[in-house]
């Protein structure tokens, strides 16, 4: 996965998790069903951001 692509996933899970926090926080949403998403959102940036970015550019 190039750096580019990556930098974006990642930064879609961190709104996925924020957001899901909010939205439980205020009552939004079920605070357990916010804590899955978050959790799950959270465990997949985890994974990603260990991986090294490969070494062609995305166009």
């Amino acid at each position: 996965m190039s750096q580019r692509t990556l930098d974006t996933v990642s930064t879609i899970l961190g709104i996925v998790a924020g957001g899901a926090t909010l939205l439980g926080n205020f009552h939004v949403i079920n605070p357990q069903t916010a804590g899955t998403i978050g959790g799950i959102a959270t465990a997949v940036l985890g994974y990603l951001v260990q991986r090294p970015a490969s070494d062609t550019k995305a166009s």
